[in-house]
């Protein structure tokens, strides 16, 4: 609690990424200040990969991660970073679409088929960091799962590989940064023992994937968000997109393909939540941006 009233920029940034709409708990497993980590970690970025897109049902990739991802890639490349987007082809035309409504380079890498993808890439890319905004990482089991428990292995790359290969000595391996709001995906393995606790289905689901950072918010979208929030902060640049364009993101993903993840429709929403939601978080983000001190370089 701030006692004298105020509240600075990193806690705002905290407060709005803890709003928990889909009563999934996430306050059992977000640590504060984050997303404030892992933008220091990302300032001086020079290549970066971002992986996203989860398809949750045959011909339902899901809105959610694509224009996270889009965004927090666009401020990466403002802030001179090389950033390139992977997913898989049920994603890409999603992450596609968010980067148009952008007037982003369409640098998308649709993940390759077979033994050795994950190694071919790494070495072509040489990523400084690697990123991953709601994209699936395997269980213990080594089965992908979505927020059902359902198996969703048959529909998604094993992108979450190229963590796991990362994950090597420094100072060669990059620095790694997993987003996510369901315990199942890239980077939520840091918080395993606490997602086990809460039910048997997070227990079932829970990824054992790692990363060096790890940002959990009430949709993943928002985390991307915080994060470009956070380095708008740091950088004092104007990072982050607007309202009005959060809600073209969305509308773009859905006219490519997407479906909400939640109730499964292709429909304008994310998460079961309106356009109009997720237009006055970003409004919320960027006031988080211009207000506080989020802390210096």
């Amino acid at each position: 609690m701030i006692a004298s009233g105020t509240v600075r920029g990193a806690d705002l940034l905290d407060q709005i990424l803890a709003l928990d709409p889909g009563a999934r708990g996430i306050h059992a497993f977000a640590r504060p200040g984050a997303a404030v980590a892992a933008a220091r970690a990302l300032r001086g970025a020079r290549r970066v990969l971002v992986a996203t897109g989860f398809t949750v049902a045959p011909g339902m990739p899901e809105t959610d991660g694509p224009p996270g991802a889009a965004v927090l890639g666009r401020a990466l490349r403002r802030l001179g970073a090389r950033v390139r987007w992977v997913t898989d082809r049920a994603s890409a035309p999603l992450v596609a679409a968010a980067l148009d409504v952008l007037d982003e380079p369409p640098d998308v890498v649709v993940y390759p088929e077979g033994g050795g993808a994950a190694a071919a890439l790494l070495a072509a890319a040489r990523p400084t960091h690697l990123v991953a905004i709601e994209r699936p990482g395997r269980a213990r089991s080594g089965d992908y799962l979505s927020a059902r428990g359902e198996s969703v292995a048959a529909l998604n790359a094993p992108v979450d590989e190229l963590f796991v290969r990362g994950a090597g000595r420094r100072p060669t391996r990059p620095v790694t940064i997993g987003i996510g709001d369901g315990g199942n995906e890239i980077g939520m393995g840091n918080v395993r023992a606490r997602l086990v606790r809460l039910d048997p289905l997070h227990a079932r689901i829970a990824s054992v994937v790692r990363v060096d950072h790890l940002v959990v918010a009430g949709v993943s979208n928002w985390g991307g968000y915080g994060v470009a929030a956070a380095l708008a902060r740091l950088s004092g640049r104007d990072l982050l997109h607007t309202p009005a364009l959060e809600g073209r993101l969305i509308a773009a993903c859905v006219a490519a393909g997407g479906h909400d993840g939640v109730t499964r429709r292709r429909e304008p929403t994310v998460d079961a939540l309106p356009r109009a939601a997720h237009a006055a978080v970003v409004e919320l983000l960027r006031l988080a941006a211009r207000s506080g001190m989020m802390g210096g370089p």
